[in-house]
């Protein structure tokens, strides 16, 4: 999983907190702190509030981290292979290297996310109504109404029915039984996707004229569901492209290579600087040792370029970044995007037959999209 801070694995899974996640962090606490808390529960001290806002924040987004692990759970129980969950701005988010195979899969898993918030929305509010009966008092009673209200808001916002939300992914489900067709099921629930993406912006920017500032969030929240919805359906449309092609209908063959003995100075001059790649294959004796890319140099002192040669510092050959020319590219996709930084070696027998990047598979879908279009009869 790329980017963010780690924090640990939940079933097995890793968990990461997306930078953007301490923004919102920080202002859902404040928020808390500061307005709801002492409005449920008027006459506390600061300190008291800041304890309560601090702790039910960190519930919150254990509650988010709960409802995305649910979403993994069932997608790995199902076959799916599962980069990681972050958490991020937006609330959180399953890395899924692999797109549901079947619309069984896809409903099983998109509706476990709401239905778990659901419950855990049930639970808290049950604990309210335990505590106010035993007279807990304010500490328990107020942030147990506020994390049950807001899980119950959070799983039945996620079953709207607009894609990527998992009430979209429900829809895109039942269409895609019902006529076969991914891509135009994929289209329908998009389509209600930008639908609802446009109606909050629309109440984002009215909400201030109608005396309310919180609705400026819907602007922010809609502008991403328009985002997510239109890239969901252009990786539809790509898998689609890609589906059957292989490595050597798109790769680049005999690609330039540098020799593991030259200098990090001469590769610099007589590559990089020469040239638009920004990763070579290093070759010795026909036999390829690893990949050099310019993010290799990142941490190398100018003044040991002339020193050091491209094996201190070149990327030792591995299957994280090797393929053959007979796999079909879109099985690599998923290590293409995460694990080999964009670019793959393709070899066989040992010997270097080309490399594969996002251009090269770009270019590929470009052109078999293209060509499907000027195989359609005129109308």
């Amino acid at each position: 999983m790329s980017g963010g801070i780690k924090i640990g694995k939940i079933f097995g899974i890793d968990v990461s907190l997306d930078y953007s996640w301490f923004i919102i962090f920080g202002l859902l606490a404040f928020g808390l702190t500061f307005a709801v808390f002492p409005q449920m529960s008027p006459g506390l001290g600061l300190v008291a509030y800041f304890a309560m806002g601090l702790i039910t924040s960190l519930l919150f987004f254990g509650s988010v981290l709960f409802h995305e692990a649910m979403h993994s759970l069932v997608a790995k129980r199902n076959g799916l292979q599962i980069e990681g969950i972050r958490l991020m701005v937006f609330g959180g988010v399953s890395e899924l290297t692999e797109e549901p195979r079947s619309p069984g899969v896809e409903f099983r898993m998109a509706f476990a996310g709401p239905l778990s918030s659901l419950v855990l929305g049930g639970v808290f509010i049950g604990i309210f109504f335990a505590g106010r009966g035993l007279n807990l008092g304010p500490f328990i009673n107020a942030p147990t109404f506020w994390l049950g209200y807001i899980n119950l808001l959070l799983g039945v916002f996620n079953l709207l029915p607009g894609f990527p939300l998992d009430g979209g992914r429900v829809l895109r489900s039942v269409i895609w039984y019902f006529t076969g067709n991914l891509r135009r099921a994929t289209s329908v629930a998009s389509g209600f996707g930008k639908g609802l993406a446009y109606t909050m912006i629309l109440a984002g920017i009215l909400g201030p004229f109608l005396g309310n500032l919180s609705l400026l969030w819907f602007v922010l929240i809609g502008w991403y569901l328009l985002r997510a919805a239109d890239s969901g359906y252009r990786q539809i449309i790509i898998e689609e492209a890609l589906e059957g092609v292989k490595v050597d209908q798109a790769m680049t063959r005999d690609p330039e290579t540098v020799n593991p003995d030259i200098s990090i100075e001469q590769m610099v001059k007589d590559h990089f600087m020469q040239h638009n790649w920004l990763a070579y294959p290093v070759v010795e004796d026909s036999s390829v040792e690893g990949m050099v890319s310019i993010d290799n140099l990142k941490d190398v002192p100018r003044r040991s370029w002339r020193r050091k040669r491209v094996r201190d510092i070149m990327r030792p050959i591995s299957t994280e970044f090797v393929t053959t020319p007979e796999t079909e590219i879109s099985d690599l996709m998923p290590k293409l995007n995460s694990k080999a930084n964009r670019r793959l070696l393709v070899v066989k027998g040992g010997r270097l037959l080309g490399i594969l990047t996002m251009t090269d598979v770009n270019k590929t879908v470009i052109r078999r999209l293209r060509t499907r279009e000027a195989e359609r009869p005129a109308a």
